[in-house]
C-alpha cells in the first residue's frame, strides 16, 4: 500500500502544468501498462480543470471497471452518455457493468408511442440538441439573407421555404433540449455507492425496511430531507436513503 500512495503522490506532482492533452495521454499510457491507479489520477487531473468530455469519462468508467470498482464505473459510464447518447462502446461497457450489480429490479412497462417519443429525445445528448439549434439558427439566417438578396420569384420562394423548414427544424430542435433537460432536471438520476443501503418506507432509522439495495443500482432522486433523499427505483418503487450513499450522474457541483 505505502508503493501504491507513493506513486500516486509523485503522479499528482507531475501533472501540475501539464495540458489537458498531456494529461489524457499519459493517462491512456498508464491505462495500457495495466496501472490503473496511475491512470485514475492523470484523468481526474483533467477532470479537475472543469474539463468534461465523453472520451474521458468512458476511459475513467474503463479503470474503474478494471479495478472491480463497479459503482465508479457505472457512474462514469452514465456521465459519459449525458455527453454522447448513443455511444456504442459506453452502452455496450455500461451493460457490462450493471451485470455486476447485485439488484434486479424490472422497469415498468411503457408504451410503444411513449418508448418512441423517449428514443427521439435521447436520439442525442442536450449538447448535442444546443449544437444542432446553433447549426440550423445560422443556416436558418443564411437562407433569409438569400431570400433578400435574390432577384428571381423561383429563387425567393425556394430559399424561403427553406428559411420556413430550417426555423422549424431549429425550434425542434431546441425544445427537445429542453424537454429533456428538464426530465434530466426532475428525475435526477444517481448511483448507489453504499455496498449494500436499506430502502426504507420513510426518512429515519425507525422507520420500516422494505427491501435492500447494493453497490452500482442506478435510482432517481425526488426529494431531499435533511440528510435523506427520496428515491425511485426503475420499477417504480419510491423509498428513502441517505444522501451519503448516493452520487449524482450530473456534472453540477464537482
Amino acid at each position: 500500500m505505502r508503493t501504491i500512495s507513493l506513486v500516486v503522490l509523485l503522479s499528482c506532482f507531475v501533472c501540475v502544468g501539464q495540458s489537458s492533452e498531456d494529461l489524457f495521454r499519459e493517462g491512456n499510457n498508464a491505462y495500457n501498462q495495466g496501472d490503473y491507479d496511475r491512470a485514475i489520477v492523470y484523468y481526474d487531473s483533467i477532470h479537475s480543470m472543469g474539463v468534461h468530455a465523453a472520451e474521458l469519462y468512458y476511459n475513467l468508467g474503463n479503470a474503474y471497471y478494471k479495478q472491480n470498482a463497479i459503482a465508479s464505473s457505472i457512474l462514469n459510464y452514465e456521465k459519459a452518455l449525458l455527453m454522447d447518447a448513443n455511444n456504442s462502446q459506453v452502452l455496450n461497457n455500461l451493460a457490462f457493468a450493471q451485470n455486476m450489480t447485485l439488484d434486479r429490479f424490472s422497469p415498468l412497462p411503457e408504451s410503444d408511442l411513449k418508448k418512441t417519443t423517449d428514443r427521439l429525445l435521447f436520439l442525442t445528448s442536450v449538447r448535442g440538441w444546443s449544437i444542432a439549434v446553433v447549426g440550423f439558427i445560422w443556416l436558418t439566417a443564411l437562407l433569409f439573407f438569400l431570400y433578400i438578396k435574390s432577384g428571381r420569384s423561383g429563387t425567393k420562394r425556394f430559399f424561403f421555404s427553406g428559411f420556413v423548414l430550417t426555423a422549424f427544424v431549429a425550434i425542434l430542435a431546441l425544445s427537445a433540449a429542453l424537454k429533456q433537460k428538464n426530465i434530466l432536471e426532475k428525475t435526477r438520476p444517481a448511483i448507489v455507492f453504499a455496498q449494500q443501503e436499506d430502502f426504507r418506507a420513510e426518512p429515519n432509522l425507525r422507520a420500516e425496511v422494505l427491501l435492500n439495495i447494493h453497490e452500482g443500482t442506478k435510482v432517481f432522486v425526488q426529494d431531499e430531507v435533511e440528510d435523506w433523499v427520496k428515491i425511485k427505483l426503475i420499477n417504480g418503487a419510491f423509498g428513502w436513503i441517505p444522501q451519503s450513499s448516493i452520487q449524482y450522474v450530473s456534472f453540477a457541483a464537482e
